[in-house]
């Protein structure tokens, strides 16, 4: 997809100003006062805002800008400027002696100068903090591991953490520092012990560099001599060839995986016997750059498709996985559909909204697929970006997260209506990717341009839900993955670092992994292939995480796109010595769950379960899973020597739409079992 498309009557209107300039290009220059010089000066507003809690001055060039942050308050004047359309503004973030400039948002982000084009109204945001700051020493590996954390030579105060078990001492673990302290950290693993690594803000094995502009939480990860870094940071198998570029990647019931591109036919892959070839299926038409999710019974629902580049079929397909074939639906959408979202509802209705039509024109108009016929939101018309991130909230509507700022709810009652919900701290996040990590708790990670490393969450249990930021990823990047885990950890993969769409110059091969219970990110192992735009991941069935994808678009060449794929498997997956960790097993489990029942699980390893989770199978493509969602299960165990374990299935569609999901068990260790297929539903 190119990064900026022209509407056509501007296209046109462009194309007639160069013809008329040709024309006129042999005439006399008309005189100063001629009529035909007088040009109407346009002016856009460049309004720049504070926050955080300190001080500073930000300035632009041209000058304009002179706008003092009290506070994380911006004064009422020298704040607002006007500059004629067209003017390059640069702005500079001065903090007060004792303070730090953060970061921008809004239009920019990053800590650098601040290029905003004034081609429209905009605005940013500056954030400065007021010091000292606290910089904290922990464990990446709670529970694991014994060393020693020290600071530079001559630091006061020095850092001087004792690491034992897992558990940072209560002293010389913390400090307060000026803003700008720069400081060296040097990780020393006890005898019998390794040195596995850095967390954000660090990563890797050697000293850790950090210049002090907030309170900051560095965790560091010690494992026992002889222990692989697979226990730590996860590991990668080698690469092997798919036959097309999965652009689109699914998770079926049956355990097999469907992908496609736009050449060639969607191909079946069997991650169970994964030297077997991948199996064609012919595509019922052009399903490329579709929107899609999985029906409660588990079939894969397809909405739109490509004609060209922003235009979009109205049509719809539907996979069967039990007969390996595609249908068309009996009808088709209103509009075409190019770039949509698909959001399986509470009662198994199928929500398209966003993409381009027949004639390139944004779809603004919802669209619900019942099974049998479309219905249209009438009363819900919105333009929304390409491929928005749409989730189905716990109050039964659908919640607008981004990429752009204002995120809403959407009712799809009757005729539809949109509700704002509010703002999010980062203006845009444009192929960075989101995901719904718990009942209600969003993750926004990543995106915009240039990429950032940002994050943010947001609770859409509370009463007045609002976004909230969070440590970044050590990483800035977009054209990402996020992909839920089986024991709900999130992982992130895939992207770039580099500014404009899509620089593949600047891969971040690293992937990174989000605690939601700590709120800290764990750099790890490095994927071994540049996966950037059109790159896709997703959950398998044994708990490891399959990426493939990349290329055939932005500028890549079929020939030159990435027809292979990568699988990842988590730390969950191994002992401290790299040895393949014991795993619980599920003799039998219920293939249907019923919203509001009891799920009764048998298995051996009943002593040492303490939790589940439902993982509803994955749909992804361009940055954005539009199925994978989890729900969490608690396990109460019969006595012994029963090994039943029972668990409250999900009370309604709200928490879990009906549909397939995977069942996995997890010991006290948080070691995964092998998933068990089943579908909830009513």
């Amino acid at each position: 997809m190119p990064p900026v498309r022209l509407l056509p009557g501007l296209a046109l209107l462009l194309s007639a100003g160069g013809a008329l300039a040709f024309l006129h290009g042999c005439q006399d220059t008309p005189e100063p006062t001629d009529p035909a010089l007088a040009v109407t000066v346009i002016q856009k507003t460049l309004t720049v805002t504070g926050s955080g809690s300190g001080d500073g001055v930000v300035t632009s060039s041209p000058v304009g800008i002179n706008c003092t942050v009290t506070a994380g308050v911006a004064a009422a004047t020298g704040c607002k400027a006007q500059f004629n359309k067209g003017t390059v503004v640069v702005l500079t973030a001065a903090p007060k002696s004792g303070h730090s400039f953060l970061r921008w948002f809004g239009y920019c982000s990053g800590s650098g100068t601040c290029t905003v084009p004034m081609t429209a109204d905009r605005s940013v945001q500056a954030r400065f903090l007021k010091g000292p700051f606290t910089v904290k020493i922990s464990s990446g590996t709670p529970g694991l591991g014994n060393g020693v954390v020290k600071s530079q030579a001559g630091l006061s105060p020095a850092l001087n953490c004792l690491i034992t078990n897992g558990t940072p001492a209560t002293t010389g673990c913390s400090a307060r520092y000026p803003a700008y302290t720069s400081l060296t950290l040097t990780a020393t693993p006890a005898s019998g012990f390794a040195f596995a690594g850095w967390s954000a803000p660090c990563s890797g094995t050697g000293t850790c560099q950090y210049t002090v502009l907030q309170g900051k939480t560095i965790p560091a990860s010690f494992a026992a001599s002889g222990s692989s870094t697979a226990a730590t940071q996860g590991e990668w198998q080698p690469a092997f060839a798919t036959p097309v570029v999965a652009i689109h990647m699914h998770l079926l019931p049956t355990g097999k995986v469907i992908l496609w591109g736009d050449q060639g036919d969607s191909q079946l892959w069997d991650p169970a016997n994964p030297g077997a070839v991948f199996t064609p299926a012919t595509k019922p038409y052009r399903i490329f750059c579709s929107g899609h999710s999985l029906l409660p019974d588990g079939r894969l629902f397809v909405a739109g498709g490509h004609i060209t580049n922003d235009h979009g079929l109205a049509k719809g397909a539907i996979f069967d996985p039990s007969l390996g074939t595609w249908s068309t639906t009996a009808t088709s959408m209103a509009q075409g559909r190019w770039y949509p979202t698909t959001t399986t509802l509470p009662d198994g209705e199928m929500l398209v909204v966003s993409g381009a039509d027949e004639n390139a024109a944004f779809v603004t108009i919802p669209e619900i697929w019942n099974g049998s016929g479309w219905r249209r939101l009438t009363g819900a018309a919105l333009t929304l970006p390409y491929y928005p991130a749409m989730f189905l909230a716990p109050s039964g509507q659908v919640f607008y997260a981004g990429p752009t700022q204002s995120t809403q709810y959407l009712s799809v009652a009757d005729d539809g209506k949109w509700t704002t919900v509010g703002n999010r701290i980062v203006a845009s996040r444009d192929y960075g990717s989101a995901v719904m990590y718990a009942p209600g708790k969003i993750l926004y990670a990543g995106g915009g341009d240039p990429p950032t490393q940002s994050a943010e969450v947001i609770n859409l249990n509370d009463a007045a839900p609002a976004w909230r930021a969070i440590p970044s990823m050590a990483y800035a990047r977009r054209q990402m993955l996020v992909t839920i885990l089986a024991d709900g950890k999130v992982l992130v993969t895939h992207g770039t670092s580099g500014a404009g769409f899509n620089d593949v110059t600047r891969p971040v091969y690293y992937a990174e992994l989000w605690n939601p219970a700590s709120e800290s990110w764990t750099t790890m192992a490095p994927e071994s292939v540049l996966r950037v735009y059109h790159s896709t991941a997703l959950l398998l069935p044994d708990g490891r995480v399959l990426s493939s994808g990349s290329g055939e678009g932005a500028g890549i060449t079929y020939a030159n796109s990435q027809l292979s794929a990568q699988i990842f498997s988590p730390p969950y997956l191994f002992n401290p010595d790299g040895s393949l960790a014991a795993r619980p097993t599920i003799t039998s489990a219920p293939s249907t769950i019923a919203y509001g029942q009891t799920i009764d699980v048998q298995t051996p390893d009943a002593g040492s379960v303490t939790r589940g989770t439902l993982i509803r199978l994955s749909s992804v493509t361009h940055a954005f899973n539009q199925s994978q969602l989890i729900y969490p299960l608690t396990f109460t165990p019969d006595a012994p020597p029963s090994n039943t374990l029972h668990a409250p299935a999900p009370a309604s569609g709200n928490l879990a739409p009906p549909g397939p999901y995977m069942l996995f068990l997890l010991n006290a260790a948080g070691v995964p079992s092998v998933a068990k297929m089943v579908t909830v539903g009513p």
